[in-house]
């Protein structure tokens, strides 16, 4: 299956030079080439730390190992301190990240699922035992685990579609085909968590970023799209919630289209004032940094803790994963998590995982708020008039 991919850490070439620590042979060699390597390593760290669009590389494709500290609790603190804004984390970020981090060294799915998996390059840690002491991240709410395991083999299928995809020529597809698996997925989920026929205001969503636009305008757009999420959430949760909510202009909202229809809306309520914020880099200054949890101190009452939003952004062939916590107001700090590669034939069962991941941890958070949605009327399809 290759190696774990870490987040936000780019993996080395399988020729790269290994230190012989048994021989002097050679020695200022190696030392030139590791000084030239931690030069490069540098600054593919100030440009990752710029922006996300900028840690993505193209011809990445590598199943070279992982060197992991002996001491992970250390090494885990290390690399969340390397993360720009992760000092203002929610508590649901942070075990999103640990679960990244820590991904191919605890358990991500129950133990009976293996028997689904025989024939599939699917490392042991990942399943689930009994001494473990810890819950699966991915796993069927319903108790449905034919649906649930099957959703994750078209999951782990999609690299090889995109690879095809791509080596017959329609590189131009890729993308859809990887947000349609996304979507897939998603539906799933809600179908498992019991929300598919409510009329639900969404905690995570999928789209498909222009790769003509230039890496500013990217980052921008990412920005611009978790925020919309976040004000939908809070707008939502308002203890004097505006009676308008659910209108949307010249759309009838269904339960296929509620999602995105509700985005747009709250895409077009943000206006210049927020386009000139999103123009920011993500990698904002201590002091602001800092500023984000009190964003809101003064603000409006709501009925509950605005939650944490996740994005899926499909940029090529790779998909970007951030999140933003709502209850931070509009100077949130939108981080961005991992970019998952699918033409890295190596990374199959990890791309599912990695994707996989979030959503059911979004799922999980909707299905503690059940009681705040209201099921889709029968007679709402129909109509014709927002």
């Amino acid at each position: 299956m290759g190696s774990t991919p870490r987040t936000r850490r780019k993996t080395p070439a399988p020729n790269a030079p290994a230190s012989n620590t048994g021989s002097n042979t050679g020695s200022n060699n190696t030392k030139a080439i590791k000084v030239k390597q931690e030069e490069e390593e540098e600054e593919e760290g100030k440009r990752t730390k710029t922006s996300p669009v900028a840690a993505l590389d193209a011809g990445y494709e590598s199943d070279a190992p992982i060197v992991i500290d002996s001491d992970t609790s250390l090494e885990l603190q290390r690399e969340k301190e390397s993360y720009p804004g992760a000092s203002t984390w929610a508590e649901d970020e942070e075990h999103l990240f640990e679960i990244l981090f820590q991904r191919g060294e605890r358990p991500i799915l129950p133990g009976h699922w293996d028997v689904d998996f025989r024939g599939i390059p699917v490392v042991d840690t990942v399943f689930q035992t009994d001494n473990d002491g810890l819950p699966p991240v991915v796993y069927a709410r319903s108790g449905k685990d034919f649906q649930a395991t099957t959703a994750l083999l078209r999951l782990i299928d999609l690299t090889s579609s995109v690879r095809t995809t791509v080596q017959s020529g329609l590189r131009d597809k890729a993308p859809l085909v990887i947000k349609r698996s996304l979507d897939r997925y998603l539906a799933w989920a809600a179908e498992d968590g019991g929300f598919s026929g409510l009329r639900i205001v969404p905690n995570i969503f999928t789209a498909v970023l222009d790769p003509q636009l230039s890496e500013q305008d990217i980052t921008a757009a990412m920005q611009r799209r978790m925020r919309a999420l976040a004000t939908m959430q809070r707008e939502f949760l308002k203890v004097d919630r505006d009676e308008t909510f659910w209108a949307v202009n010249h759309v009838a909202l269904t339960r296929d289209n509620a999602s995105a229809a509700l985005l747009d809306k709250y895409l077009l309520d943000m206006g210049a004032d927020k386009d000139q914020q999103d123009q920011k880099p993500m990698m904002l200054d201590r002091q602001e940094e800092e500023a984000g949890p009190a964003a809101d101190q003064d603000g409006p009452a709501y009925r509950r803790v605005p939650p944490v939003v996740y994005g899926l952004f499909v940029l090529r062939s790779s998909v970007f994963l951030l999140t933003v916590d709502s209850a931070k107001g509009d100077t949130a700090y939108v981080s961005f998590h991992v970019d998952v590669h699918f033409m890295d034939r190596h990374q199959s069962v990890w791309n599912a995982l990695t994707v996989a991941i979030p959503v059911c941890l979004a799922r999980d958070q909707l299905v503690e708020r059940l009681d705040e949605f209201e099921e889709w009327p029968v007679e709402h399809e129909g109509e014709s008039d927002g």
